[in-house]
């Protein structure tokens, strides 16, 4: 991370009223570098890039971003956690699509048109907080590496 991308983390840090440690600071420099939702054993490969750092502490890191608003934890297809900057902090809403071969989550743009989230409160009677929306699929990467005839994953009834 360079010097304006630790000030940037720095910022983070103070505005969602977290002690700038710099493990903390890689963690967050991490999130704002890779711009997707990541697995906590990537973030710490990331992290372990630039300095030590061991899988109990960063859990506690990433605990500690999601109690306070930095970060949102967020369910995959392989049942690992992603994580990634919330909107108040990445500086804009976004959804996520999640390649069900080769696991990587993508962020991508609000999915304005999918749900109408002013809608959903009185229709729900409640105040929404948060929608998280999903997208499950098979990467362009993923989808050029197919075996010839062979599916390209299995999306028959049943198997979701």
């Amino acid at each position: 991370m360079d010097s304006v991308g630790q000030v940037g983390a720095e910022a983070m840090l103070a505005r969602a009223g977290i002690d700038p440690t710099p493990l903390r600071l890689a963690v967050a420099g991490v999130l704002v570098d890779e711009a997707r939702a990541l697995a906590a054993g990537d973030i710490l490969a990331l992290v372990r890039r630039k300095r030590q750092a061991n899988k109990v502490t960063l859990y506690r890191i990433l605990d500690l971003f999601v109690e306070r608003g930095l970060a949102r934890r967020h369910s995959s297809g392989d049942r690992a956690q992603r994580y990634c900057l919330e909107p108040g902090f990445s500086g804009r809403p976004h959804c996520h699509a999640y390649c069900v071969r080769c696991g990587r989550m993508e962020c991508l743009p609000a999915a304005v048109g999918l749900v109408d989230v002013a809608a959903l409160g009185p229709m729900l009677a409640m105040d929404v907080t948060a929608v998280e929306v999903r997208i499950d699929g098979v990467c362009a990467r993923c989808r050029r590496q197919a075996p010839p005839g062979g599916a390209a994953v299995d999306v028959g009834p049943g198997n979701s």
